[in-house]
């Protein structure tokens, strides 16, 4: 898994067993760091010639593949299949496309094993968004919850209503709160602990919960291109303190949050990705929501993702459905994902 933040890439070993119901164990996992070459890559993928990105999507691929291949020397694994998001470099899928590099063909090659990717596209063909893939997990994986937040570049949300499973990305987050941070010297926000030293800017808060945005009704997603090109500015066109700002976007996220959520019950939610580890923003929507916050073992707030895109590879491998159109919008409930084979 690599997503929008651009932490590294995320590893996990899982292990799923369907007795009635279907458990999950996460037995090892690894986030490893980009090198410098590969972050800048990835950063530049959308603005690069096509001769080039598609150059780009063959050796990340097979990047993926050795370091896949890397993590089961390493820890004496034999995995049935790889199941790869890969990264995200377009997404826009109101014009009927998607792309994740990270080429499935050349990390089967790479590793030596079946590998599953290319999640995204096979939704898009039968109308949805694309996004959000992760509820089918949250739905089978995490049923004791009556909320599933996952906070990572983009925080978004799902939960069952009238026997379907509903769920939108909500807002930009780290992407935003990353952007901040660094201006400060530091990837990311520890603990939020810059966040608390600032204070709500009104007019930043109203800026920011007044993006057209946020009057779509659901089914939609936002991409990254959004995030750089309209909140990214509103951020910086903003004169107060980067301080000021960090707490501004923590106070927008639990906001969205709680719109989201109007007129349901105070129940549960499990909050997951590296926004649970900002305490400063978990209290925010806690406060907010006034939910009951849950936050697991950190392996699994860590890996929740990468865990649920190999289990969306095992259901693919026996043609089962691991993607719901009430939570894309498709035409209807679909098997994702492209099969490849070593040769």
């Amino acid at each position: 898994m690599s997503g929008s933040s651009l932490d590294g890439l995320d590893i996990a070993y899982c292990e799923f067993v369907n007795d009635e119901v279907w458990k999950y164990d996460i037995i090892i996992a690894e986030t490893i760091p980009y090198p410098e070459s590969w972050l800048s890559s990835l950063q530049e993928a959308p603005n690069i010639r096509a001769d080039k990105l598609i150059e780009l999507d063959i050796n990340f691929g097979l990047y993926i593949g050795k370091k896949t291949h890397d993590f089961i020397s390493k820890h004496g694994l034999s995995p049935d299949i790889v199941s790869s998001h890969g990264h995200t470099v377009f997404h826009n899928p109101e014009k009927g496309y998607t792309l994740q590099i990270g080429n499935g063909q050349a990390i089967a090659q790479s590793c030596g094993i079946k590998t599953i990717n290319d999640f995204r596209t096979g939704d898009i063909l039968l109308g949805g968004q694309g996004a959000p893939l992760v509820p089918i997990g949250d739905r089978l994986l995490f049923s004791e919850y009556d909320y599933c937040l996952n906070i990572g570049g983009i925080a978004n949300v799902s939960y069952e209503k009238d026997g379907k499973r509903i769920a939108s990305d909500i807002c930009p987050a780290n992407q935003l709160l990353n952007y901040l941070s660094r201006q400060l010297g530091s990837p990311f926000d520890t603990n939020g602990n810059y966040a608390q030293l600032g204070k709500l800017n009104l007019e930043l808060f109203k800026n920011l919960n007044n993006h057209n945005y946020y009057s779509l009704d659901i089914p939609k997603s936002i991409s990254n291109q959004l995030v750089v090109s309209e909140f990214i500015p509103i951020l910086d066109n903003s004169d107060t303190s980067v301080q000021d700002k960090l707490y501004t976007v923590c106070k927008h996220i639990a906001f969205q949050l709680h719109k989201s959520l109007e007129n349901r019950p105070d129940q549960i939610i499990v909050i997951t990705g590296g926004g649970a580890h900002n305490t400063f923003l978990t209290t925010a929507i806690k406060l907010e929501t006034g939910l009951n916050v849950v936050l697991p073992s950190k392996r699994v707030v860590d890996f929740k993702e990468a865990m649920i895109f190999a289990f969306l590879g095992v259901l693919r491998s026996s043609s089962e459905v691991n993607c719901l159109a009430s939570s894309t919008g498709a035409d209807r409930d679909s098997s994702v994902g492209v099969i490849h084979y070593p040769l």
